[in-house]
């Protein structure tokens, strides 16, 4: 898919995408792994391709000070500030237009920079220039924070899996991740839906239709999700 394709994928479904996130880590296992990883009570963040602001409200509740939302596509952040207006209004979320790979922010002014399923993407869009576009935004995190911090990377690791699947792209990008010194945990983040109908009705949109089916075939309400954990110390 090239760059324009999937944009536009972000760009004309946001809404479709927040109704599938809303779903997802019905056990809230997110939270505590990044909590886990680093200090989140009072901490300064930057949330790198925030989307629809899925892993900006798990660092507010986890009692984050300050999140900083980037994200190059408008109408996913249209959607992350109707659902974060609170936040917005009392200046704890400042959500920002901007590219992964070319992040315009101070150097050394967070404690935690995250980035939540996306530059798996990158892997997939970008065949012929992935690492480099990869090094350049984990370069960019990577300035962000100050000595000492934290810098985290979710993805995924298989939806209707029950333990991690092995896919052959992707694990040439974690392991671009690992040789930099970023560790790698997994857990699940299964997604909980009221029917099993909805289940395959909200997951069939953004995933292959054998996703569909084998919902349906399972009976699924609550779909399996792994997902895994890349961190590392500035």
């Amino acid at each position: 898919m090239d760059d324009d394709k999937q944009r536009a994928v972000y760009r004309e479904q946001a809404e479709a995408y927040d109704r599938l996130v809303a779903a997802e880590d019905v056990d809230g296992s997110i939270g505590r792994a990044l909590a886990a990883c680093a200090p989140l009570a009072g901490a300064r963040v930057l949330d790198v391709g925030c989307g629809t602001g899925r892993v900006t409200r798990v660092l507010l509740a986890a009692g984050a000070a300050h999140v900083l939302g980037v994200d190059r596509e408008r109408a996913m952040l249209d959607v992350a500030r109707a659902r974060l207006a609170g936040d917005v209004a009392t200046g704890r979320v400042t959500l920002r237009e901007g590219d992964a790979r070319t992040l315009d922010v101070e150097a050394g002014a967070f404690d935690v920079a995250t980035a939540g399923w996306c530059f798996g993407h990158f892997r997939h869009w970008m065949p012929d220039g992935w690492r480099a576009a990869i090094d350049s935004a984990l370069d960019g995190m990577e300035r962000a924070v100050r000595p000492g911090g934290v810098v985290m990377v979710l993805e995924t690791l298989g939806t209707g899996h029950e333990t991690p699947r092995r896919h052959v792209a992707l694990e040439e990008y974690f392991a671009r991740l690992e040789g930099r010194g970023y560790r790698r945990q997994w857990f699940r983040t299964d997604y909980q839906f009221a029917s099993v109908d909805e289940a395959a009705a909200v997951l069939g949109a953004f995933f292959p239709s054998a996703l569909g089916d084998t919902i349906r075939h399972n009976a699924w309400r609550r779909v399996p999700e792994c997902t895994g954990l890349w961190s590392r110390r500035a």
